[in-house]
């Protein structure tokens, strides 16, 4: 199985909350995990926010930030300048914001050879089924 992971969905790998055992569960089965080469930037972002509301330790922050970089390792990024070329026409077409414009115009580059776009923002699910993704969301 060849699977998307949105940064809204990977998080939930490495932050326990609703929808973690999920997504969990389908990378373990995954054959390739695909990201946009800015997930990881995003994750760390999101990690640094939980530190500075003290909602994890330094130490946690350290240790999360680790074991991402570790399995990205595993990961496909995507980073290829062709992959961005329709951001502009995204945003246009769905009023994204910047980022999920990146991450879905990524997914649409490799679509024919995907099997599942996991997401977890409404709109950006909306948008990636409206250009024939197989979205899934693993909140619902």
């Amino acid at each position: 199985m060849k699977i998307y992971l949105d940064t809204s969905a990977l998080i939930k790998n490495y932050i326990e909350e609703s929808g973690s055992d999920v997504v969990t569960g389908i990378m373990h089965k995954a054959d390739n995990i695909y990201v946009s080469y800015i997930t990881r930037i995003e994750c760390i972002s999101t990690f640094r926010r939980i530190l500075r509301e003290n909602n994890i330790t330094a130490a946690e922050y350290k240790e999360l930030k680790a074991e991402l970089l570790h399995d990205v390792e595993y990961f496909t990024e995507i980073e290829n300048k062709k992959a961005l070329e329709n951001c502009e026409e995204i945003i246009d077409k769905y009023q994204l914001k910047t980022l999920d414009s990146i991450q879905l115009s990524s997914a649409i580059y490799i679509k024919d050879d995907l099997d599942i776009f996991i997401c977890c923002d409404i709109k950006l699910n909306d948008a990636a089924g409206n250009e024939r993704l197989p979205v899934y969301n693993p909140m619902e």
